[in-house]
């Protein structure tokens, strides 16, 4: 069955977990990063700087939360959903 799918669909694949991975990794680090320096603004290069800011609003804030354990367990709960769909795309 997976020989149906091409490699056009791996390409996607790929750029898709790449996108989520560094998504993730970066978020991680700038909060790292500023619980070390306790600054909330960060100067990376001569154009670039990080503001980091927390969206508590309905929309993009529907499920903030201050636990590491609840924000590791909603990544999980979205890497099973795309394991999921994986396999029924390939089915």
């Amino acid at each position: 069955m997976l020989k149906y799918l091409g490699i056009k669909f791996f390409v996607n694949l790929i750029i898709v977990i790449s996108i989520f991975g560094l998504d993730r990794v970066s978020k991680t680090y700038v909060i790292n990063l500023s619980k070390d320096t306790d600054a909330s603004f960060l100067p990376l290069t001569k154009y670039l700087n990080i503001s980091l800011t927390w969206n508590e609003g309905i929309a993009f804030g529907l499920f903030s939360f201050n636990e590491i354990f609840s924000y590791n367990l909603m990544t999980l709960l979205i890497l099973i959903v795309i394991i999921i769909i994986l396999i029924m795309v390939t089915k």
